[in-house]
C-alpha cells in the first residue's frame, strides 16, 4: 500500500474530526501495520510459543491502537509530526499492557498517573490484567520484573528490560524447572543477575507469602499443584527480595500449607459450610486433610510434618465471584448517588479483593474507564432473570466503546407472556459512542450501519451483543459521523445535554421551546432537563380573587414530539407557549376527549 505523507495526514485529521468516515478509514489502515510492528519489536526476544506470541501481540496491538486513538484526539500539528507524537503514545500503552501481562504476582511498582479530579473519558483504553498462563511464562515474567525493578530509572520509566536481560531470564527459567542442570551454573546465573542466598524466612512469613500467592494467582478456574506452588514461592522471593533461599523440604512445606488450611477453613466439611471455605483443594469435600493429619508430639496445636498430605488443586476463594464483582462494579459505576471520587475509592477496594485473572472494562487498577457524567438517573429495575443478560451486554458494549469497535446485536420487545422476543431476525450493526442511563434504562448511543443519523438503543432490549471482527479476527473500527459526541474528538461530550435534548430518548430534531411555569415549580423542569434550561421572561397574572400570581417563561431545547406528551403529563403545572406545539396539544387533547366520552 502507499503510505500517506505528512501533509495528507494533517488534512485527513481535520476531516476526521468533522465526521468524515473515509478519512478515518484511510488513517486507520495507514497506521495499522505500524502498530503491529511496534508490538513485534517489544516481543522479539521473549521465550514463548507461536500461539502465545500471537495472543500477546493481539492484546498489545489493542493497547497500542488505543494509544494511537488518544494521540489522534489530542494531536496539534504545531508540535510536530503525527507519527512522532503517536509513537510515544503507542509505545507507552504497549509497555503498560506488557507490564500488566507479564507481572502476575504484582511484584513491581509502576509509575502512577498524575492525580486529577477530572474523570477519565469513557473512550480511554481498557487495560487487561491477564497474564501468560504457561509455567515457563510465569517464571520468566516474574524474573524479568525482578531484574527490571533494579533497572528502573529515577523518573519511573516503565519500559521493559533490555534484550540481554531477557535472554538471561530465559536461561534462569529453564534452570529452575530442570533437575539435571548443575547447581553451580544456576548459582552463577543468579549471581550475575544480582540474586543471592540472603538467608531463610520464618514459618510465619512463609505462611503469609503462600497465602498472598494463592490470592493473586488462583481462583475457581485456575488452581495450582503443590510443586507449582513451591516454584511460585521461590519466584516470589526472587522477584520481591532478590533472595534465592531454597524452599522448605516437602514435609515442612506440606505442614505449612496444612496449617494454613486448618486455620482458615471449617473443621469438617458439610454441604452447609461449603461457602465458608477460604482455600479449597482436590478432595476437600471428603476431608482429605483432616483424615491424614496427626498432632505433633511437642504440641497438640501443631501438625506432625510426616502426616501432612501433599495437596493439589489449591485455589483461593475470593470474597466475591467474578460475576458478583462485575455486578458490584456496574452498580457503583452507574449509581447517581456517588461522586466520581467515591466511585473510584469503592471500585478500587473491590478490585484489590480480586485475583490476577479478573478484568473489567470499567476500571484498570488506577482509573475509571467510563464517563461518570453519563449517569442520569436511578438504576434500572429490570427483572432478576434479565439482569444477567443486561450485565453481559453492558460489559461487551463498554469494551466496544473503549476500543472503538463495532457491535452486532438483535433488538427485542416484550410480548403478552412477559417474554423478551426479537422484533425480527435482522442483526443490527452499530458503531457505539457512549453508554448513558436515562430514567431507569441504559441506552447505547452510536451510528447505525447505513444511516448517517445518531441512534440510541435501550440496552435491556439488546441481546446477542458481540464485537464485530473481520476474517482475520481483528475488530472492525467504528464509523464516524457529524456528531458532537464523536469519540475521536478531544472535546468533552455532555451526556446530560444530549438526554435533555432527546426527551424520553426521542429521535426527532431538538428545537427551542418556551414553557410557562410558576416560579415555585422549577423542580419539575430540573428533574427532566437538569441544568439545561434558561429563564427568558416573567409574567404576572391575576387569579379569580384578584391575587397576583408570578410566572416565569423558561426556554428548553428538546424533542418537539415528546414535549406534547410531557406537557399533558404536567398539564396543571406547565403551559407550552410555542404556537406550533400548542396546536399539537389541542389535537391530542381532542383525541383523548373523544376516547373517554
Amino acid at each position: 500500500m502507499n503510505y500517506l505523507n505528512d501533509h495528507e495526514i494533517e488534512c485527513l485529521i481535520g476531516e476526521i474530526k468533522s465526521g468524515n468516515n473515509d478519512a478515518w478509514e484511510r488513517i486507520y489502515h495507514n497506521f495499522e501495520n505500524y502498530i503491529h510492528k511496534r508490538c513485534q519489536v517489544k516481543l522479539i526476544n521473549f521465550y514463548m510459543s507461536d500461539a502465545e506470541r500471537k495472543d500477546l501481540e493481539d492484546d498489545l496491538y489493542m493497547a497500542g491502537w488505543q494509544g494511537f486513538v488518544e494521540s489522534l484526539k489530542n494531536y496539534d500539528s504545531e508540535k510536530g509530526k503525527l507519527l512522532t507524537y503517536a509513537t510515544r503514545s503507542i509505545d507507552r500503552e504497549i509497555s503498560k499492557e506488557l507490564d500488566l501481562q507479564l507481572n502476575p504476582l504484582g511484584l513491581t511498582e509502576r509509575s502512577k498517573p498524575k492525580k486529577s479530579s477530572e474523570p477519565v473519558d469513557n473512550n480511554s483504553p481498557v487495560i487487561s490484567r491477564v497474564s501468560i498462563d504457561d509455567e515457563a511464562g510465569i517464571s520468566e515474567n516474574v524474573l524479568s520484573y525482578a531484574l527490571m525493578r533494579e533497572k528502573q530509572s529515577d523518573d519511573n520509566k516503565t519500559d521493559i528490560p533490555g534484550n540481554e536481560d531477557i535472554v538471561r531470564m530465559s536461561e534462569i527459567t529453564r534452570f529452575l524447572e530442570s533437575e539435571k542442570d548443575s547447581k553451580e551454573e544456576l548459582e552463577k546465573l543468579l549471581s550475575e543477575s544480582g540474586i543471592s542466598d540472603l538467608g531463610g524466612y520464618s514459618n510465619e512469613r512463609t505462611t503469609l507469602q503462600i497465602l498472598e500467592i494463592l490470592k493473586q494467582t488462583t481462583d475457581e478456574k485456575h488452581t495450582v499443584k503443590k510443586n507449582e506452588l513451591k516454584r511460585l514461592l521461590r519466584l516470589y522471593r526472587i522477584g520481591k527480595y532478590k533472595n534465592n533461599t531454597p524452599i522448605p523440604d516437602d514435609r515442612t512445606f506440606n505442614r505449612v500449607v496444612a496449617e494454613i488450611l486448618l486455620e482458615l477453613n471449617p473443621g469438617k466439611y458439610t454441604d452447609e459450610n461449603d461457602s465458608e471455605y477460604i482455600i479449597k483443594y482436590d478432595g476437600y469435600t471428603e476431608d482429605k486433610l483432616n483424615k491424614k493429619i496427626k498432632p505433633d508430639k511437642s504440641s497438640s496445636q501443631k501438625v506432625e510434618s510426616a502426616s501432612a498430605p501433599s495437596l493439589n488443586g489449591l485455589h483461593y476463594v475470593h470474597p466475591f465471584e467474578y460475576e458478583e464483582t462485575d455486578r458490584l462494579i456496574q452498580l457503583i459505576s452507574f449509581s447517581d448517588m456517588l461522586s466520581v471520587d467515591e466511585k473510584k475509592k469503592l471500585i478500587g477496594k473491590i478490585w484489590k479483593l480480586t485475583g490476577k485473572y479478573y478484568t473489567t472494562p470499567y476500571w484498570d487498577g488506577e482509573n475509571l474507564k467510563f464517563n461518570p457524567r453519563a449517569v442520569h438517573s436511578r438504576l434500572t429495575g429490570n427483572k432478576t432473570s434479565d439482569r444477567g443478560k443486561l450485565a453481559e451486554s453492558l460489559k461487551t458494549l463498554q469494551y466496544a466503546v473503549n476500543n472503538l469497535a463495532q457491535v452486532r446485536f438483535k433488538f427485542n420487545r416484550y410480548n403478552a407472556d412477559h417474554e423478551l422476543v426479537p422484533t425480527s431476525e435482522y442483526l443490527h450493526e452499530l458503531s457505539p459512542y457512549h453508554l448513558v442511563v436515562y430514567h431507569d434504562n441504559y441506552y447505547c448511543i452510536g451510528l447505525k450501519k447505513g444511516d448517517s443519523r445518531v441512534w440510541h438503543y435501550r440496552v435491556d432490549l439488546m441481546t446477542d451483543v458481540e464485537i464485530i471482527r473481520d476474517e482475520e479476527g481483528k475488530i472492525v473500527p467504528v464509523k464516524l459521523t457529524d456528531f458532537e459526541g464523536l469519540p475521536i474528538l478531544s472535546a468533552a461530550w455532555d451526556p446530560e445535554k444530549y438526554m435533555s435534548e432527546h426527551l424520553n430518548m426521542a429521535y426527532d430534531e431538538p428545537q427551542d421551546i418556551r414553557i410557562k411555569i410558576k416560579n415555585t415549580d422549577y423542580t419539575i423542569i430540573h428533574d427532566w432537563f437538569a441544568d439545561h434550561y434558561e429563564k427568558v421572561d416573567e409574567v404576572t397574572r391575576a387569579d379569580d380573587d384578584g391575587n397576583e400570581i408570578h410566572y416565569d417563561i423558561v426556554k428548553v431545547r428538546t424533542s418537539p414530539f415528546m414535549i406534547v406528551h410531557w406537557a399533558m403529563q404536567y398539564g396543571s403545572k406547565v403551559e407550552v407557549m410555542d404556537e406550533e406545539i400548542r396546536e399539537k396539544l389541542k389535537t391530542e387533547i381532542s383525541k383523548l376527549g373523544e376516547l373517554y366520552l
